[in-house]
């Protein structure tokens, strides 16, 4: 039997270069770079010829003079048009660039509740459509399947106009279980916290809680190295930053004695906080405060009656002082009314024209208006005790509600349709993620006698979320980029904001620059954080 010889390539026979893989992927990469740059050519040129077009009032410089350096002076011209809904201060004579930076706020405050709402929303169902029960897990099904193949602008219409519009008016707001929570056509009202000058030592309280705990829990772990006993790793920085916390809530209180105060007409005869129960007690003819709702419902006193008698306040318009003092009335079954203004001296003017009892507001402001108006120099100053921070409740004043959070149909529509559409894909990807972990682990924590509930969160989830992490980075990419719909219900958004600078100031490219540079920036932000998440998360191979 003849033996078989290899044939070898001899040293002088080569591949030739249209068949050598290196070769080609050098010529495949240089291929590349020339098209990209034949395609940046070919857009920097049109975007010149489109300037060109455009004229040089692109360009128009303070001095009259035109130059591509000048190209986005617009942005400091006045704005000229109102923003329904602004997190910051902002006025229609302000410029250009402060109403793209409301716009973008807004945008900011709809993705990061978004994305938190989505996340919860995503991972319930996602959790829900592997239940052992039919009905839990049909239910999360037929809503992913709905959602997902429903166009979101169809959602926000139907969410908008055929939800949200259709709800009763501020007097037959519902109120859902009796709670302090109002779903009109105005919107939702709900109670909310508002941050008393005080808050400031508080907060540095906290802060200081949260770094005493983390270098307990650090020591707590290098301790738990060296010996085999649990050293409650968790629970002893919890409590060690719970009495830092409550240490620093009552030292708050006592150094904010000369916070907030009010002012008192010599007619009232208020002096100190406690006549003022007494004042508006002799005004009723009652014996002792009892709720009002009871008074009212027993025949004892009529409404009008209540209101003549109630304690009248002047107060600036979202003035912490009205909420702190309005806050400890209520607690004190004390019947009030409010008459606010924008200002503090039309505040001060109407104090002076005898419109209400008490002035409150900061005690230095209210030492200034006494040492200027000396009409009010018999005023009493009543020291107004204060905690870092009070709950704003809503309630109803003439047509519409004051206090609490305030949720416009505008924020609610965009909020809810980007939290319920997105919310349908996580559910998905938690879905994927926990079928991804073996069975095994499964069995091994029942093993242990692990609860369902202990089983999920200790064993399944922190295995999962290495599946799960990098999808979701697109979901929350692809939650930021669906909030440009937001015009489409009415929410003053970064792309609404735009698009309305962009018809005012007639300057479609620099707009549209800033636009995309705004929202790339939201998008790398969002994957710097998650790509540093899923580093942290992986596996490290020995």
């Amino acid at each position: 039997m003849a033996e078989f010889t290899p044939q070898v390539p001899k040293p002088d026979e080569s591949v030739p270069f249209w068949r050598d893989l290196r070769v080609l992927g050098v010529l495949a990469q240089i291929a590349a770079i020339i098209a990209v740059v034949l395609g940046a050519a070919w857009l920097l040129n049109n975007v010149a010829a489109n300037l060109v077009t455009l004229g040089e009032s692109q360009f128009i410089c303070q001095d009259g003079s035109s130059s591509f350096r000048c190209a986005f002076n617009f942005l400091r011209l006045d704005a000229q048009f109102d923003i329904s809904e602004t997190s910051i201060a902002y006025d229609p004579s302000d410029s250009y660039s402060r109403a793209l930076l409301v716009g973008a706020l807004n945008t900011i405050k709809v993705s990061f509740f978004g994305i938190i709402l989505a996340t919860v929303l995503g991972t319930v169902t996602g959790i829900a459509r592997l239940s052992s029960n039919w009905l839990v897990s049909s239910v999360a099904r037929w809503y992913v399947d709905i959602i997902r193949n429903t166009p979101l602008l169809l959602q926000l219409f139907f969410l908008f106009f055929g939800v949200i519009l259709l709800l009763p008016p501020i007097r037959e707001a519902i109120q859902p279980f009796g709670l302090p929570v109002y779903l009109s056509q105005r919107g939702f009202e709900m109670p909310g916290p508002v941050m008393m000058p005080s808050f400031r030592t508080w907060l540095f309280f906290i802060l200081a809680g949260v770094v005493l705990a983390a270098v307990f829990s650090w020591l707590l772990g290098r301790i738990q190295q060296h010996q085999s006993g649990s050293v409650h790793r968790w629970l002893w920085p919890v409590l060690l930053f719970v009495a830092v916390a409550v240490g620093g809530w009552f030292f708050a209180m006592r150094s904010a004695a000369d916070n907030q105060g009010l002012l008192a007409t010599p007619e009232s005869g208020i002096a100190t906080f406690d006549d003022i129960a007494a004042t508006v007690q002799a005004r009723l003819g009652v014996d002792e405060l009892r709720d009002l709702d009871e008074l009212e419902a027993s025949g004892v006193l009529t409404e009008d009656e209540i209101l003549a008698a109630a304690l009248s306040v002047c107060a600036v318009r979202d003035d912490p002082a009205e909420v702190n003092l309005t806050a400890q009335l209520r607690r004190a079954n004390i019947p009030y009314t409010v008459s606010r203004n924008t200002t503090l001296d039309k505040t001060a003017a109407d104090f002076t024209g005898g419109d209400c009892d008490v002035f409150v507001a900061s005690q230095a402001e209210l030492a200034d208006i006494q040492s200027a108006q000396p009409e009010l120099a018999t005023g009493t100053l009543v020291p107004l005790a204060e905690t870092p921070v009070r709950i704003s409740v809503p309630r109803i004043e003439g047509l519409n509600f004051v206090g609490g959070i305030k949720m416009t149909p505008n924020f609610a529509a965009i909020l809810i349709g980007l939290s319920v559409y997105t919310g349908a894909f996580i559910a998905e990807i938690v879905r994927a993620g926990i079928q991804s972990v073996s069975k095994g682990q499964t069995e091994a924590a029942r093993a242990l006698g692990l609860s369902e509930s202990q089983r999920l969160w200790l064993i399944i989830l922190p295995q999962a979320l290495r599946v799960i992490i990098p999808p979701l980075t697109s979901q929350y990419l692809n939650l930021v980029k669906n909030s440009s719909l937001a015009i489409a219900v009415g929410y003053p958004d970064l792309w609404s904001t735009a698009f309305t600078t962009l018809n005012q100031s007639g300057r479609p490219i620099q707009v549209f620059l800033i636009v995309m540079g705004t929202y790339l920036s939201f998008s790398l932000l969002i994957s710097a954080f998650l790509n540093w998440y899923n580093q942290r998360i992986a596996f490290v191979e020995r």
